[in-house]
């Protein structure tokens, strides 16, 4: 290969998700030279490029006081609290739940609605502020080794191919891309069949009647408009293979995120499935905006804002780790003595082929057919590939059982585990020591002592 140069770093982070921001941030606070590689040209990933401007997972709504509480903190904390300051977020503890735009039900008011651009510049700073490397549009094409160890990695940009070699590497890239070139056993799709859960590709609306379409939602008790779907199922109107509307208003009021569209049979990991999908998605969010405007309350003077560049893809590759969250612990509240993260967020992983319906959730009749609200520790050990000494990961690809992905690859938990993933890498660069060899109970108390919500702490079963 011809390589036009050579950088040097501390910690190499690759994939700018909420995982991989967190990550590059935790551990360039902590004194390392830090460098994040991002394919986009902007951080955030599903976040931003992809359209999901709701941060879910950092909140949980309390039953008994109706309080949304903070169940992530650390950066997460920072970085939406700073959004909300500016009125570029909503704080959920200020949305009406009797009249909820923001959701269905009023645990749906957690999730904190985002300005996509106030977003996207509050990242730059943060990691601006740390002192993060961000190569924007950059790809990573390879690695070399040595040993154990990952010495290098090759990606591709503007200058040509830049190999930049560090200490220590975090593979934040959802799809583990960096663990699967290391050789790391992984895990893909259900164990039946190998298929994984459906995609999405987001469509923004605005000039939205959105006090219209909640209060229907709210008289008629249908959060997901089934019936009026039903109807034009029987007219032949509706003919695509789901049968939920999910919508939920954005920071700006009237402006509306949909997330409807559910494309089965797409391999994140493969490039003509990605592409196919991509424009197929296209094609049918303008089929379904149609529908939208001419048939659903609320929306008959909407247009289309935007339709993202970039899929949202549920699961691909899950690494093999050190130890694995698996359903079983996950539903019987297990604890763990080196637990660095957790997630209270919902069982939603739906059918790869029926993505109507969710295995541990039930159907769009009956949504709440098998619901577990439970937190689910995450243990370190969940993000330390088997086989590797210097590489960490964090996001959706730790090592977890499929039904626990769900709760695990949203946004809040996924910055929780970068969180922790980075302050390992400052402690390990400090010891001059591998991932596997950390100190738990120091990771945890530094963890607790910057911010992060300590999950023995929470008012919750």
């Amino acid at each position: 290969m011809n390589i036009a140069r050579m950088d040097r770093y501390d910690f190499v982070v690759c994939g700018g998700g909420p995982a991989g921001f967190a990550c590059a941030v935790a551990a360039a606070r902590k004194g390392l030279k830090t460098a994040l590689v991002e394919r986009q040209g902007c951080l955030g990933g599903t976040a931003t490029s992809g359209g999901v401007s709701h941060l879910l997972a950092g909140r949980k709504l309390n039953p008994a006081t109706s309080e949304h509480v903070r169940v992530v903190g650390g950066l997460f904390d920072e970085l939406t609290d700073a959004l909300i300051a500016k009125g570029e977020a909503v704080e959920p503890n200020a949305i009406d739940l009797t009249f909820n735009p923001f959701g269905w039900y009023p645990r749906m008011a957690s999730g904190i609605a985002v300005d996509e651009t106030a977003l996207k510049t509050a990242m730059d700073a943060f990691c601006a502020d740390a002192g993060v490397r961000v190569y924007f549009f950059t790809s990573v094409i390879a690695l070399r080794r040595d040993g154990g160890r990952i010495a290098s990695v090759v990606a591709a940009n503007k200058d040509g191919l830049v190999e930049i070699e560090a200490g220590y590497f975090a593979d934040c890239t959802g799809d583990a891309d960096l663990a699967a070139m290391a050789g790391v056993p992984f895990l893909k799709g259900r164990e039946s069949d190998g298929l994984t859960a459906p995609c999405s590709l987001e469509m923004h609306l605005d000039h939205v009647d959105g006090d219209a379409f909640v209060r229907y939602q709210n008289e008629h008790r249908s959060p997901k408009l089934v019936e009026i779907i039903e109807e034009l199922k029987q007219k032949g109107v509706w003919k695509f293979h789901y049968e939920i509307f999910v919508a939920v208003r954005l920071a700006e009021k009237d402006v509306f995120m949909v997330n409807t569209i559910r494309q089965v049979r797409v391999d994140g990991t493969d490039e003509r499935s990605v592409s196919t999908a991509l424009a197929a998605g296209r094609k049918e969010n303008i089929e379904l905006y149609h529908i939208i405007r001419q048939y659903f309350p609320g929306f008959a003077e909407s247009r289309i804002r935007r339709i993202a560049d970039y899929l949202g893809v549920r699961e691909t590759r899950r690494i093999q780790g050190a130890e694995t969250v698996t359903l079983s612990n996950a539903l019987a509240g297990k604890k763990y003595r080196d637990c660095v993260a957790a997630t209270t967020y919902n069982f939603d992983l739906p059918d790869p082929l029926y993505p109507s319906s969710d295995p541990m959730m039930g159907d769009a009749k009956n949504p709440n057919a098998a619901r577990r609200h439970t937190i689910i520790q995450i243990p370190y050990g969940a993000l330390i590939p088997k086989g590797s000494e210097n590489l960490i990961t964090a996001g959706r690809c730790i090592s977890a059982e499929r039904e626990t992905l769900g709760p695990i690859r949203i946004t809040g938990p996924c910055m929780m585990t970068g969180q922790a993933a980075g302050t390992a890498a400052a402690l390990a660069f400090a010891n001059g020591s591998t991932f596997i060899e950390a100190d738990t109970d120091v990771l945890r108390r530094t963890l607790w002592s910057d911010g992060v919500v300590d999950p023995d702490t929470l008012p919750f079963d």
